[in-house]
């Protein structure tokens, strides 16, 4: 059995919780950061003003202003709707995939993982250091993905070099972090070599690939945003 750990009665009792509370903060950081870059919204409502336009254009100049009122009561009464609808459904993705799944992803994760743990020799630092690792790592991760993605959404460079960014660099983040992660644990606890090499080695491959293909889930959305703005510019 490994020996404890000493550890301050803060962080025994605070830390893990304040890891946790700023880990929420930044998973609704990065839902708003989904929501503001949306391409299926953002195309929806391109398509309902482009269409006022052209159903304002068919009427003769003198009648433009009223073509126009009825073209805007045509679309809130049949195009509108579906468009709001697509829009609400596309948030709903964000909410999933920008905020639960990493959240369960997290939690599930330190739970399965703490339970590992204890049957195969014991967590020395406790039940709290291991919830504050993975929330800490987590954090991480979202922090520079949505850091890389604000770079790639708002920096003026080419589709092909938002592209590489986005479909390399999130996997590549997600990489990383996982090897962090592990790494993490095992410091924590002060795991020995054999239960490294047996879980330690294992997880850090099973959760980098998890993880780095679950990452090309928002690369494909805010790239399509990129090039849905890219589209529209020129």
């Amino acid at each position: 059995m490994n020996p404890p750990v000493p550890e301050s009665k803060f962080g025994e009792r605070w830390s893990w919780l304040i890891a946790w509370a700023v880990l929420v903060a930044v998973l609704f950081a990065s839902l708003r950061l989904w929501q503001a870059n949306d391409p299926v919204a953002e195309a929806a409502g391109r398509g309902v003003a482009h269409l006022e336009d052209r159903l304002a254009g068919l009427a003769p100049e003198e009648a433009r202003s009223s073509a126009r009122k009825l073209a805007v009561l045509f679309t809130d009464n049949f195009v509108r709707p579906y468009a709001d609808a697509a829009r609400i459904l596309t948030s709903g993705w964000g909410l999933i995939f920008g905020v639960i799944i990493p959240g369960a992803i997290t939690f599930l994760g330190a739970l399965l993982t703490h339970l590992v743990l204890s049957v195969t020799g014991g967590a020395a630092a406790g039940w709290r250091e291991t919830f504050r690792v993975f929330a800490f790592n987590r954090i991480i991760a979202e922090a520079l993905s949505v850091a890389l993605v604000m770079m790639a959404v708002s920096l003026d460079w080419g589709l092909a070099i938002k592209f590489v960014l986005l479909f390399f660099g999130l996997p590549f983040v997600r990489l990383v972090v996982a090897v962090h992660l592990v790494v993490s644990v095992c410091r924590t606890h002060r795991l020995g070599v054999v239960r490294v090499l047996l879980l330690g080695v294992p997880g850090t491959i099973a959760g980098a690939i998890l993880t780095a293909i679950l990452a090309l889930v928002p690369a494909a959305w805010f790239w399509l945003h990129c090039a849905l703005a890219a589209l529209l510019a020129a």
